[in-house]
């Protein structure tokens, strides 16, 4: 299991993964994505997972510029699960596991069905984009960072993200 392999031990709890900043990366938002407000994950990567990221981001920005389509942050939804968010979590999710990838900071969601509008407050309104035209640039980028064997992507249909664990 890849997140086993690269990632950290499970996280107890939120203190504890403060306390563990040694091995990992404190995500917040970049020019290439928005991190949602995190009910049940904790906004930190191991370094190879957050290098990942970056560059689905930066792919995802190039290949809307190339095609011509205005561009839009994508959206992380999930990061870091400690062992307490995972019990609370399957309190309520039946898809949540207890052995989660979300547990060895390896594993992130990026939303597919909604992006952040990149926007210049002081110029032109600028045209609207349908979310399947996004989720198809990004799936493509993904598709591309699976063939260069830098990650697993598994498709959730019930959450409306992309899941991705770094290799």
């Amino acid at each position: 299991m890849a997140a086993k392999q690269w990632g950290v031990s499970p996280v107890k709890n939120r203190e504890d993964a403060e306390a563990r900043k040694r091995e990992l990366v404190y995500i917040g938002s970049s020019p290439y994505y928005h991190v949602d407000p995190l009910s049940s994950s904790i906004p930190y990567l191991v370094p190879r997972a957050a290098v990942l990221l970056q560059d689905i981001g930066q792919a995802f920005f190039d290949s809307l510029y190339v095609k011509g389509v205005p561009f839009h942050k994508l959206i992380v939804t999930s990061v870091l699960r400690s062992q307490e968010d995972v019990l609370k979590l399957r309190g309520r999710n039946v898809n949540a596991t207890e052995n989660s990838c979300h547990l060895y900071g390896t594993t992130f969601d990026i939303c597919y069905n909604r992006y952040k509008t990149v926007e210049d407050p002081e110029g032109p309104s600028r045209r609207q984009v349908r979310n399947d035209t996004l989720k198809w640039v990004l799936s493509e980028v993904l598709r591309d960072m699976r063939f260069q064997q830098r990650c697993y992507i598994k498709y959730e249909v019930k959450q409306g993200c992309f899941h991705m664990t770094v290799r």
